[in-house]
């Protein structure tokens, strides 16, 4: 039973507990790094990591101060190492299906719109737009682009009400709420014909892509089964690109896009039906094991669904110019990489006349080479760490520019190197998305701000669809379009220069003993 006075039973544990003062100030830094779970109200909300601590008590009438935790971590001599023993091969079961499932379901399997778009040429899909007789004309390939670019956009915002819902309903209905989209929209896929319009198609790919976002975003929670969390993190943060690769799947004979929705649509039930089973209700805390419980609702809270939004230090701090600026630069880039993305396969029939190297291009290299984002994240994570914003978001404006700049390149070779610079706008815009808003803002506004910043991103993403998809300048005029994505760009260059007397308070942290929760970097 607890102490009913709790400072009176600080004052006798405060010799035993300044001989390790220091050990159990760096757990408190450590479990508060992300502070509470999507929201500013406090009430009912659990932290992501470690202990949660009461305020300052003053003690002994002002004189001495002693943060103390809640009774339930009163163990205070049990080591880290002690707490995280035993249970290691189920931990790894758990996570090592978490992996799974983020590879097999996450938003990041539209990214392999290349594969799936030349499907759905070889199947005949919009073969009215061209000619009697041609196949895989431009007109076919314009007409099918934008099921990525609105697709895309539907993912955009359906992510940024998982970031809402996730602290009020929890982890465990919140993916398998986005599961059951999935589902859905690979059923809607499965049964569509060219008749039913691309309105459609754009709605199934985008419930693949926002449902699948739905159950990762309330996966990275299991990372604090870990001990030590880094590895896990940069694990779970490097699959979602590899997810695009699954789509390659449609490039073995005989698959159709038919037969391929319709068996993922009964991968996914399956997949439901287990989250929903080893899925918390309430995201995990630093605890020794993960054990399967029955689903309750008394966590249920929807009130924090909108109550994160409308605090005041969220709102301070999303109208701060500051803010704003890196919000600009985020929604751009990704809107262009999004344009890009969009363009790559009508392009590749521009480059060359051979139609074997351009479906090589399309089916094979474009998923693999698009999907290797991973390799470049961590070290973009390491140079924010090192040398704070300025140097990558002028990195990532640069190498924006440079991509759109190889689309006019002659030669389907050159479209390879335009590939690389495509994945590094992307690597380098979402790891800055998290670390921008995790190494310079309190830990309670890390919600709220990943919200504002996907609303920006959904804002500015118009442009990309319907503005620019399908392309209205014509089905090959590309210039028009590069040239509204290459020249706003150049003005942008003013925000990493405005950045740069703030880098010393990203670096300074890091010294500082990692007081925001450095060690929880997604990259």
């Amino acid at each position: 039973m607890s102490n009913p006075n709790p400072i009176e039973d600080a004052k006798k544990d405060n010799h035993k507990q300044q001989g390790g003062k220091k050990k159990t100030q760096d757990g408190a830094g450590a479990a508060t790094g992300k502070g509470e779970l999507g929201g500013a109200d406090g009430e009912g909300s659990e932290p992501l990591i470690g202990m949660q601590s009461f305020s300052v008590f003053d003690l002994d009438d002002g004189k001495a101060e002693q943060t103390i935790t809640e009774r339930d971590n009163k163990e205070k001599d049990e080591t880290d190492e002690d707490r995280y023993s035993g249970d290691e091969y189920v931990t790894v079961l758990i996570f090592t299906y978490v992996i799974l499932n983020s590879v097999l379901a996450s938003g990041g399997l539209i990214i392999g719109v290349g594969p799936f778009v030349d499907r759905m040429v070889a199947d005949g899909y919009f073969r009215n737009e061209c000619e009697p007789g041609e196949d895989g004309c431009g007109a076919q390939y314009d007409a099918i682009n934008p099921i990525f670019d609105g697709g895309f956009q539907i993912m955009t915002w359906m992510s940024f009400i998982a970031g809402l819902t996730l602290p009020s309903i929890g982890p465990r209905y919140n993916a398998t709420f986005g599961l059951g989209l999935l589902t859905i929209g690979c059923h809607i896929l499965s049964v569509a014909q060219t008749e039913d319009g691309v309105g459609v198609w754009m709605l199934g790919y985008g419930l693949i892509g926002g449902g699948g976002n739905f159950m990762y975003i309330s996966s990275f929670h299991f990372v604090n089964m870990f001990y030590k969390r880094a590895v896990p993190i940069g694990a779970l943060g490097g699959v979602f690109s590899v997810s695009g690769l699954v789509f390659m799947l449609m490039n073995i004979p005989g698959v159709t896009i038919h037969r391929f929705f319709f068996a993922y649509m009964w991968l996914a039930i399956i997949l439901t039906i287990l989250t929903f089973v080893i899925y918390p209700d309430k995201p995990l805390q630093n605890q020794k094991r993960h054990r399967l419980r029955l689903p309750t609702v008394k966590h249920i809270n929807c009130y924090k669904a909108c109550s994160g939004l409308v605090g005041k230090d969220v709102l301070s701090a999303a109208l701060h110019p500051r803010f704003l600026w890196f919000a600009l630069l985020f929604a751009w880039v990704t809107m262009v990489q999004v344009v890009i993305a969009g363009l790559v396969n009508s392009l590749s029939e521009t480059k060359t006349d051979d139609e074997d190297k351009v479906r090589i291009f399309n089916e094979y290299v474009y998923p693999a080479v698009g999907s290797s984002t991973f390799l470049f994240t961590p070290w973009i994570g390491y140079s924010i760490q090192e040398t704070g914003f300025s140097i990558p978001m002028f990195l990532n404006l640069l190498v924006t520019q440079i991509c759109v700049l190889l689309c006019w390149a002659p030669g389907l070779a050159s479209q390879y190197v335009m590939l690389i610079f495509l994945n590094l706008i992307q690597g380098f815009a979402y790891t800055m998305q998290f670390a921008y808003v995790q190494l310079t803002y309190p830990d309670a506004l890390y919600g709220p701000l990943i919200a504002f910043l996907i609303a920006a991103q959904g804002i500015i993403g118009l442009i990309a669809w319907p503005g620019l998809s399908p392309n209205p300048f014509g089905a090959t005029a590309f210039t028009p379009v590069l040239l509204i994505c290459l020249i706003p760009t150049t003005l942008l260059y003013y925000i990493p220069w405005q950045q740069r007397k703030y880098d010393n308070l990203v670096t300074g942290s890091k010294n500082e003993g990692n007081n925001k929760g450095n060690s929880n970097l997604h990259v």
